[in-house]
């Protein structure tokens, strides 16, 4: 029978080591360059209030405190302000976000804007 009797030899697979990676000086130039821009992409915010500046913060401020975890953007556009939250990628999650936002801000609406993309620890 073939195969009888012989010892094959398998590579380990728990070797350790060194990995040493070189960087260049002009890659590591340009992974500064890379990390000192914003990077948007486009997605959805969900509008919550469009007015003056002193109810816009104070709105902003009591959104905040009720969601610390969904960011919240205060922009100018004359004459008045607008508050916007969430960084959302597809409109299902826009979608979500507004049924939740309707309930205090029955004037919110969802737009389309420039998002800021989630951290990476």
């Amino acid at each position: 029978m073939p195969g009888q009797g012989l010892a094959v030899d398998s590579p380990s697979t728990d070797r350790t080591g060194d990995v040493v990676v070189k960087i260049t000086p002009e890659i590591s130039k340009l992974l500064n360059a890379y990390s000192e821009h914003k990077h948007v992409q486009k997605g959805y915010r969900v509008q919550i209030f469009l007015g003056d500046r002193a109810t816009a913060e104070a709105t902003k401020r009591s959104f905040l405190q009720k969601n610390p975890d969904i960011a919240a953007y205060l922009s100018w556009l004359a004459p008045n302000f607008r508050l916007r939250v969430g960084d959302l990628r597809t409109r299902l999650e826009a979608e979500h976000l507004l049924r939740d936002m309707k309930v205090l801000y029955p004037g919110s609406y969802i737009v389309p804007d420039e998002i800021e993309m989630p951290r990476v620890d």
